[in-house]
């Protein structure tokens, strides 16, 4: 698929670069220089007559209808001239009218672009042979305007099927990403399964020993504790089954660690190859389960990328405290290109940020190097 990416791109480089207005210019200048140097008759008519058959080409791809109607004119005011004041830089002018007909027929629909070539080679081998006198030179005008319909056709089709090679990666790009949010989605729901059951759990067991360690409870409390623990041991049946519902793989050996958090911060950073500084801003509070388990997984996947991406980068990482939101910034020294163009694991980091209600963003970081800021709510 990268493969079909690196093709889809470099046809689109190659399109903008002939399309490009210095290209244009070029031509026009080109064919203007040439057709006025071979001008026999430099009169003010004949040199206004040749520019406007071949200058218009420097805004073809910018002021198309203009170079179409200006370019007609002067190749009127140029036939005009063959019949009845004398030579003209045929060639030039006719290089010049196959460009101005190549770009009218790509604007065109399929079928009317044939039928407007078929005109045009009517009309190539009317004018060349009413005007020369040589059936020849009807018949090469009516060849290149022929050629340029088939060329015209051929450059229409190369560019549909470019276009449905793109749509096909799209799709495909799509679905990955989209199964990949599954997929972390899934995992997220596996760990928040561990941090839920251990708090209704703890409901449960509760509620079963009150009866035996409160003195002096009436039947009705009594039962109403053994409804809650009741309550509590079916909550978490029905979070089983709902956990074994988003397994991405059911043949997958259940993780059987306990949840990392931010305690074990200092171990992850010494796990990392380069040069990482952590700056802590507030006072470390006690964070929910939740948000310690998500924090730890953000920095994880944004030094697994550094590794990953820019070996032997500097990373820093600064946690901020506030009341109600711990702020996560992550930033390395690595190539911006390098990071972040589409790879899942900023997909899991944001399913994880915004699943607890907060906010994600990644983005190229100024002076060079990645940036991954995140926000998560405590509440």
């Amino acid at each position: 698929m990268q493969q079909a990416e690196t093709i889809s791109i470099d046809l689109k480089t190659v399109r903008r670069r002939l399309s490009s207005p210095y290209v244009d210019v070029a031509i026009a200048v080109g064919l203007t220089v040439l057709a006025v140097g071979n001008l026999q008759l430099h009169t003010f008519p004949g040199v206004i007559a040749v520019l406007l058959a071949t200058a218009p080409q420097a805004v073809r791809s910018r002021l198309p209808w203009v170079t179409i109607v200006l370019t007609a004119l002067g190749g009127g005011a140029t036939v005009l001239m063959w019949a009845y004041v004398g030579p003209i830089p045929v060639m030039m002018v006719t290089l010049s009218g196959m460009l101005t007909l190549f770009t009218l027929l790509r604007m065109l629909e399929r079928k009317l672009a044939w039928i407007t070539t078929g005109i045009s080679a009517m009309l190539g081998l009317v004018i060349g042979y009413a005007f020369s006198g040589d059936a020849l030179a009807g018949i090469l005008l009516a060849a290149f305007a022929v050629g340029t319909g088939v060329t015209a056709d051929a450059v229409r089709s190369r560019a549909e099927v470019a276009e449905v090679k793109q749509d096909s990666v799209d799709q495909v790009i799509t679905a990955q990403r989209e199964q990949a949010a599954m997929a972390e989605r899934a995992r997220i729901a596996r760990e928040m399964h561990d941090v839920v059951a251990h708090s209704i759990s703890m409901v449960a067991v509760q509620a079963e020993a009150a009866p035996y360690t409160l003195e002096g409870l009436s039947e009705e409390a009594k039962a109403e504790f053994a409804e809650i623990a009741a309550a509590a041991r079916g909550s978490l049946a029905e979070m089983r089954r709902l956990l074994g519902v988003l397994r991405a793989d059911i043949t997958a050996v259940p993780e059987t660690a306990p949840q990392p958090g931010l305690a074990r911060l200092d171990e992850l950073i010494g796990q990392h190859e380069g040069e990482v500084d952590l700056d802590v801003v507030g006072e470390r509070a006690d964070l929910p389960q939740a948000v310690d388990v998500s924090a730890y997984r953000i920095l994880q996947e944004c030094l697994a990328n550094a590794a990953r991406h820019a070996p032997g980068s500097r990373v820093s990482i600064e946690l901020v405290y506030r009341p109600n939101l711990l702020a996560i910034r992550v930033a390395n020294d690595g190539g911006p290109a390098e990071i972040g163009t589409g790879g899942h694991g900023l997909i899991g980091m944001r399913e994880r940020a915004l699943g607890l209600g907060g906010w994600f963003a990644a983005e190229p970081a100024d002076g060079g190097g990645f940036l991954v800021k995140a926000g998560l709510p405590l509440t």
